[in-house]
């Protein structure tokens, strides 16, 4: 599964990547800061991400 994480905090991004590590899942985590970077980076992809996370609250362009 490709997962497209949108979080500001390297903290809250740590602590998803510990836990699809802790529980062996074969994911793969794309990470963007803001939303702005997600919105580029979808725009260049030919395949969309199998689900968005994302932070309410951020910089630039948030989660709402």
């Amino acid at each position: 599964m490709h997962i497209l994480l949108i979080e500001d905090n390297r903290i809250e991004i740590m602590k998803m990547k510990r836990a699809i590590s802790f529980l062996k899942l074969d994911h793969t985590i794309i990470e963007a800061v803001n939303g702005e970077e997600a919105l580029l980076y979808l725009k260049k992809q030919s395949r969309l991400p199998d689900i968005i996370l994302l932070d309410l609250n951020m910089p630039k362009i948030s989660g709402i």
